[in-house]
């Protein structure tokens, strides 16, 4: 529990129906593929190949664009999260699904991503009215290693 939120952190959820609201990534850069190689053309161009989280959900936010190399990437974290929020809150949506595989594939810390989440969760919770339950949804088992260390100290992580 974060305030009179009960938090939760489950390792991969294919159906998000029951979610009022999901933060998901729109554009998952998943490789590049090299073209003109071998001499043709005398010079390399490249093009990213991306993939879309799907939704069943009604209500979609999306994580801005941030990668590794972003060095506010973390303000950048917080505040959607805490923009996702406030959109719940003004859709009177009492549940929340944050997914962080598009996170997690631009190699964006563990330990930031769920320390910024939970933060703003934090924060949110001083003055929430119709959300109620957080869903953390990771893809991997070292994010939802960061998030139980996040929720597990708090305290420390917002400064309190």
């Amino acid at each position: 529990m974060i305030g009179n939120i009960s938090v939760s952190i489950s390792l991969g959820r294919a159906d998000d129906t029951d979610l009022g609201l999901v933060v998901k990534a729109k554009n998952i850069q998943v490789g590049t593929n090299i073209r003109g190689a071998g001499g043709v053309g005398g010079h390399l161009e490249s093009f990213g190949i991306t993939i879309q989280e799907a939704t069943s959900s009604e209500n979609v936010e999306h994580w801005p664009s941030v990668s590794m190399t972003d060095p506010g990437r973390r303000a950048i974290i917080y505040d959607a999260t805490s923009k996702a929020l406030r959109t719940a809150e003004g859709l009177e949506v009492k549940e929340v699904g944050f997914f962080t595989m598009g996170l997690e594939v631009g190699r964006i810390p563990t330990w930031e991503t769920a320390e910024e989440i939970v933060k703003a969760v934090h924060a949110h919770a001083k003055n929430a009215e119709s959300v109620e339950r957080i869903a953390l949804v990771a893809s991997s088992p070292t994010q939802v290693s960061s998030f139980q260390y996040a929720l597990d100290n708090i305290k420390t992580i917002a400064y309190e």
